[in-house]
């Protein structure tokens, strides 16, 4: 029925809070280091090998359009784009959408996609059946 999360996410082994938060431009929202659990209820289980890095838009949930989120993110999405890295990242552009009976679509403009390949992120939709 709506869009609940929008996020840049960067995966890597090798790069640090410092580093990602410099080259994005952006603090991140969430941050879970290498050898950190991978689940906060079990500390001694498995520890993370990558780092993950986590931009969220900060929208609240519930949106039916995907602009909001976009002008919160575009300057980031922009800096990614055209500011050199060295190095090799994993990252995406995740949307975070609760489906509906009849469907729910929102449109990704031909620049806003071009844009977030230009950042080379993959585009990644995580659809939830309604609640």
């Amino acid at each position: 029925m709506s869009i609940f999360r929008v996020s840049i996410n960067i995966a890597t082994a090798t790069r640090s809070l410092a580093d990602l938060d410099e080259y994005t431009g952006a603090s991140a929202t969430r941050w879970a280091p290498v050898g950190a659990p991978i689940n906060d209820f079990d500390p001694t289980g498995p520890a993370r090998e990558i780092s993950q890095w986590h931009l969220d838009s900060g929208i609240e949930p519930g949106t039916q359009l995907i602009e909001p989120h976009l002008a919160v993110l575009r300057p980031v999405l922009e800096r990614m784009a055209y500011v050199p890295f060295d190095g090799v990242l994993y990252g995406s552009f995740s949307i975070a959408v609760e489906g509906r009976a009849n469907g729910f679509v929102f449109e990704l403009e031909p620049l806003d996609a071009a844009l977030v390949a230009r950042a080379g992120l993959h585009l990644r939709i995580d659809a939830y059946t309604a609640r």
